[in-house]
């Protein structure tokens, strides 16, 4: 159960900047600074970056949404559920990190040698080719045909699959990346030589026979070419090296704390999840029922504070309720398996023990006061900005209605838009959708436009124009952008690594 939890939090940078750093705009009671406006712009989405003043652009943005923030701010949403829960997730979650930093990070040290000997390793380039097999006896079989002599390439073809890609079988790497990318391949295929063909090795997912194609380095390379592949042997030993501490440091968590699961609170919990995620079809067949008995007779699950307020997990002197895990797990929505009764079990019961480790390393960072350092504050400041933007633009938009009537006038009305792929013309049926789509954004921009014009009348906003055009001159210009999202799938909060504008403002002007 233990061995099986790893404290996945992204590496990132840490901020730069300091509380004296230039201010680039103003609105109301949020402050924009040079960088925040500048890590916004780097991670942000590709549309803006096609602009002519493609910096400028994306502030005004930055301003607009700190408006719609403003805006929410005055009507309450900043004390709602949605706010307020999401916040303080996020909050826990740069706090758990700073913990990171201070157990984790802080107690990584590379020697020369170490790095050194990876450098040399990622100078080795290797050509693999593999079959594969899920079963032992199958793996003993390919194994005594190439004794019996039978060419691999024989066998490779025949066993390869109809349809896989070759890809699928084969790897060009360095030794240095299969050593920490696949360490049992690396290991059963240290003593090869070019051509030679290794015993099955057996890896997470059945038996690998292995063909080492070919070996070679190159024997001379450049200062810059040997500064690039140390920062990358240096970045990959701390990430290895950290993500073992981590998982020591967890193991020890959890052992201390002995979490129990009751087996009652899991059975109320598995129902609420299946009635969230499941089909009727399969709470059926798998017997998942959606109310439990009382003594006023049956009730469903998530309209029973009773059985809301049910424990879950005992674990140390803590206890976390169902109500807990609800909470906790909507906020998530962690994918879960559903391919039978068994697996969907299985990732409910993952999600208890992330959760429960979750709240261990929250406790401790809190405990430690980690939640008032500087930069947990701003950090959170900029994503509770964005949560309320989020909830004040929703609240505009939630005013559009579009009735099937207008839908289907301004159908007839630009029919001749609406074609397949073959350029036939698509019914009403057909373009429905599409239809709905372009109104619903025709309606969206005019709604925005017009609270944005409405709001700036209300909340002071000002730009520092000389920040601004000393930044525009600093910044790389791209020819060709494209979107890369910073996902930070670890730690106590999936999300996106930084909070940047919306995607969707590229349908706003």
């Amino acid at each position: 159960m233990i061995a099986g939890l790893v404290w996945l939090l992204c590496w990132v940078l840490p901020v730069p900047g300091s509380p004296e750093e230039a201010v680039v705009a103003t609105v109301g009671g949020f402050v924009i600074t040079e960088r925040d406006l500048l890590d916004s712009y780097e991670f942000g989405p590709s549309f803006v970056k096609r602009y002519p003043d493609p910096l400028r652009k994306h502030l005004d943005y930055m301003v607009y949404e700190r408006l719609l923030a403003l805006e929410a701010q005055r009507l309450g949403y900043d004390t709602s559920a949605f706010v307020r829960q999401r916040v303080a997730a996020l909050e826990e979650d740069l706090t758990v990190d700073q913990l990171y930093e201070d157990e984790i990070l802080a107690n990584i040290h590379l020697t020369g040698k170490e790095i050194e000997e990876g450098v040399q390793k990622q100078r080795v380039n290797l050509r693999l080719r593999w079959l594969h097999t899920t079963d032992g006896e199958e793996a003993r079989r390919f194994e005594a045909e190439l004794n019996k002599r039978e060419c691999f390439d024989s066998l490779y073809t025949t066993h390869r699959g109809k349809g896989d890609a070759v890809s699928d079988h084969s790897l060009e790497t360095t030794l240095f990346r299969l050593e920490h990318d696949t360490p049992q391949l690396a290991a059963g295929i240290a003593k090869l030589k070019p051509t030679q063909v290794s015993a099955p090795i057996e890896g997470p997912d059945g038996y690998y026979i292995v063909r080492l194609d070919g070996v070679w380095q190159n024997p001379v390379i450049t200062e810059t070419e040997y500064g690039t592949l140390k920062d990358g042997v240096t970045k990959t030993l701390m990430s290895s090296r950290a993500e073992q501490l981590a998982a020591d440091y967890v193991k020890t968590q959890m052992t201390g704390a002995n979490p129990v699961i009751k087996a009652e609170g899991f059975n109320i919990v598995r129902a609420y999840v299946a009635e969230k995620g499941l089909s009727q079809d399969s709470r059926v067949k798998w017997d998942i029922p959606s109310t439990f008995m009382t003594e006023a007779g049956p009730q469903l699950i998530g309209t029973s504070g009773e059985f809301l307020s049910r424990p879950l997990v005992f674990f140390g002197n803590s206890m976390i309720t169902v109500r807990d895990y609800i909470v906790w797990f909507d906020i998530r929505q962690f994918q879960l398996k559903t391919s039978s009764l068994e697996a969907f079990n299985s990732s409910i019961k993952r999600t208890i023990w992330k959760m429960v480790q979750d709240k261990l390393l929250s406790d401790e960072a809190y405990t430690r006061q980690l939640n008032r350092r500087d930069e947990v504050r701003k950090e959170t400041g900029k994503w509770n900005a964005k949560l309320l933007y989020l909830a004040g633009r929703s609240s505009i938009l939630h005013s559009i209605r579009i009735s099937e009537e207008s839908l289907k006038l301004e159908y007839e009305r630009t029919k001749s838009d609406y074609k397949d792929h073959a350029g036939k013309p698509l019914s009403f049926a057909e373009a429905r959708d599409q239809v709905w789509t372009t109104m619903y954004y025709a309606e969206e921009e005019k709604i925005l436009l017009q609270t944005l014009s409405r709001l700036k009348t209300l909340y002071p906003f000002s730009y520092n124009e000389e920040a601004i055009h000393r930044l525009t001159g600093e910044i790389k210009m791209e020819s060709d952008p494209v979107n890369v999202i910073f996902y930070k799938p670890g730690g106590t909060f999936p999300r996106v690594a930084f909070p940047t504008i919306d995607e969707s403002w590229q349908r706003i002007p």
